[in-house]
């Protein structure tokens, strides 16, 4: 009867660990805003969609970061934007001449 009495007492110890782990799990679960409506699929079409959004902003971004270095003032902005294309204008002429060069020696 002694060893009945010991088990009851340590299944009693133990329910009432279990039940303040609950306790303790549930309301971590609360704090960090859980509901019953999260469910494994749905994070996984979140994540989906995470990605998608994330393809379709990377070229804005990317386009953002360029003007980045521009300097802060409107007028050194527009002569910054003014110097990019006469270096723009001179690569360009550099390859169509080196393009031509590149025809004439081919042609002889």
């Amino acid at each position: 009867m002694d060893g009945w009495k010991t088990n009851l007492a340590i299944l009693v110890s133990k329910e009432r660990q279990y039940l303040q782990q609950y306790s303790n799990y549930k309301s971590m679960l609360n704090r960090v805003g859980y509901t019953p409506e999260i469910s494994h699929g749905m994070l996984v079409e979140m994540a989906e969609h995470k990605k998608d959004l994330e393809k379709k902003t990377k070229p804005i971004l990317d386009t953002l970061r360029s003007y980045q270095d521009l300097p802060p003032d409107k007028a050194l902005a527009a002569l910054a934007i003014e110097d990019k294309k006469r270096q723009y204008n001179a690569y360009e002429k550099y390859l169509e001449d080196l393009l031509q060069s590149a025809l004439a020696t081919s042609e002889d």
